[in-house]
């Protein structure tokens, strides 16, 4: 069996903790690990790690997630097309390799708390799939819920599994009741199970379209061209559309195994206040936060003292940069304050204000728009930024701790602690760390233009454009 992880989300649910720069999977939010880690590690002993494939976006993988993408085969994707695509192109690329696997496809983003009935799922699921089946995991419903899409299913057969009848999208409240009073109804969790082979044949008969990239693509893999670069050239042409849409409601092959297993897809705060331990008041607390006299709440710190007093029904989320407030029950429009973040062009959507890279991290300080910011860089023992210039600012460095090995057009020059460089305009640099401590300084950017698409890349050792 190989599992393939879709990690492809854009981070606008559990906004201000997650960016589309650094979405919810590669955050920690139940546990000491990340989503997608613990995603990973559930698969054990059934699926070993080298058979794990995460689907991603390329910008993930070469910039804040790094770190936790670079132990794990990969598909990058140049630009999101739904989860129909990536389904594809994994299951072309298993093909490829001359094997017709079980795949079993997951998001990278849900929270599953018994893991022994998962893999019991996963066993009826397997079963079903080797005789040609699709198989879909369906949620045993916990209360009637507006937030999921939910699946009809018929008779269950003696092995736990039964025929789908429809799927139904995201119905009012009177709908999920109804369905929940009816019975055979469970929420669509996401989750498949089927051989590569089966599922291919399934996309080529109901959405040729995404048939018609997959053949171009296999053409060119077949003259020995890269796989990625096929992909990053390719990949755009997909439609976007989901694998619910494409495949598995117009098809008649899909069977479901309903699981009650302690399942959350952590789509909101009020999902997240669901999965978190609660002290004596209810409240689910985490970081620096003093709470007197509050019942029911979800406050969560990362750099400051939250102090509340008399607070109800009430979630609030502090980063450094942003902080959100909202009654329970509302966190499902916070995705409204990211679309007006965009709409202001505010890049707090985007990205936080420590951005992780392949070769550290950096921390805007200040940034004012009177043509100058203050960043923080810090670069790891071995490492290097890419040999760059900008066409828009100039650049000032001031060591603080460690010591630097500066490329400045013709010149390697070091700099050590308490010393300071200056980068011209339009001059070729690079900043590498040659020691073995935490190269750390701060940056004074200068100029008309300061922000990071203003980077010409001329040599990356982490393969960024």
């Amino acid at each position: 069996m190989k599992a393939v992880i879709l990690a492809g989300g854009s981070g606008t649910r559990l906004w201000p903790m997650s960016r589309q720069q650094l979405p919810k999977q590669f955050l920690k939010l139940g546990g000491s690990s990340s989503l997608l880690a613990a995603t990973v590690q559930r698969l054990s002993p059934v699926v070993k790690q080298d058979d794990v494939w995460v689907v991603t976006n390329e910008g993930h993988a070469t910039g804040s997630a790094f770190t936790e993408l670079e132990h794990f085969h990969k598909i990058l994707e140049p630009c999101g097309r739904n989860t129909a695509p990536a389904i594809a192109l994994a299951a072309s690329l298993l093909m490829e390799q001359g094997q017709d696997p079980i795949m079993l496809v997951l998001p990278a983003d849900h929270l599953i708390q018994d893991i022994p009935s998962f893999h019991a799922g996963l066993s009826k699921a397997k079963q079903a799939a080797e005789s040609g089946k699709l198989v879909t995991f369906g949620i045993v419903p916990e209360h009637p819920d507006t937030g999921f899409g939910y699946i009809q299913a018929d008779k269950q057969n003696e092995v736990g599994v039964s025929s789908v009848l429809r799927f139904t999208e995201k119905p009012d409240l009177k709908t999920a009741k109804s369905f929940l009073d009816e019975g055979n109804y469970y929420w669509n969790s996401g989750m498949f199970v089927w051989k590569a082979s089966v599922i291919l044949e399934e996309i080529k008969k109901f959405n040729p379209d995404i048939d018609a990239v997959l053949t171009a693509m296999k053409e060119a893999w077949q003259q020995d061209k890269n796989w990625q670069e096929v992909v990053r050239h390719q990949f755009a042409f997909m439609p976007d559309i989901s694998i619910d849409y494409a495949v598995l409601e117009p098809s008649d092959n899909v069977v479901v195994v309903p699981v009650s297993m302690g399942w959350s897809d952590v789509g909101s705060w009020d999902a997240v206040f669901d999965i978190s331990e609660k002290d004596s008041a209810n409240n689910a607390i985490s970081g620096d936060v003093i709470a007197v006299d509050c019942h029911n709440t979800l406050m969560r710190s990362e750099s400051r003292l939250i102090a509340a007093v008399g607070l109800r029904d009430i979630i609030a989320i502090e980063t450094a940069d942003a902080i959100l407030l909202c009654n329970k029950g509302e966190s499902q429009r916070v995705r409204e304050i990211v679309d007006v973040l965009k709409a202001q062009r505010n890049t707090s959507f985007h990205e936080h204000t420590t951005v992780l890279r392949p070769w550290g991290s950096y921390t805007v300080l200040e940034h004012q728009a009177l043509g100058y910011k203050l960043k923080r860089i810090d670069v790891k023992p071995g490492s290097s930024l890419s040999l760059q210039s900008h066409q828009h600012r100039s650049e000032h460095w001031i060591v603080v701790s460690g010591t630097a090995t500066v490329t400045r057009g013709d010149e390697i020059i070091t700099v050590a602690k308490n010393e300071s460089t200056y980068i011209p305009i339009g001059v070729r640099h690079r900043l590498e760390n040659k020691g073995k401590m935490v190269l750390q300084m701060i940056e004074v950017q200068v100029g008309d233009y300061l922000e990071e698409d203003d980077i010409h890349r001329f040599d990356d050792k982490y393969g960024r454009s």
